[in-house]
């Protein structure tokens, strides 16, 4: 199992499907600037559920980087979670 998986499995299934994995894509829409929204949406998320208590700052331009180039570099564990998602819940 990659690390990017186990980072992945860190965010909620609904927080990953009704927020992260929808056709308008902000991982691939964000750019590393605080006022961006997509930005601003995986910032939040990385905050809450990946590194909840570590401080962070939106208007680190390095945190910012560091938290886009990690979502990108996750993104194809995120779509294989999100497959795996979908078809339990086809299932069930």
């Amino acid at each position: 199992m990659s690390n990017y998986r186990t980072i992945g499995q860190k965010i909620p299934d609904d927080i990953r499907s009704l927020r992260l994995m929808i056709p308008a894509d902000p991982i691939k829409q964000a750019v590393a600037l605080p006022g961006n929204k997509d930005m601003q949406l995986l910032f939040a998320i990385w905050v809450e559920f990946i590194q909840p208590g570590v401080e962070q700052d939106i208007d680190c331009p390095k945190c910012v980087a560091r938290i886009l180039s990690n979502f990108r570099e996750m993104k194809d564990e995120l779509i294989t979670l999100e497959k795996e998602y979908q078809l339990l819940n086809s299932l069930g």
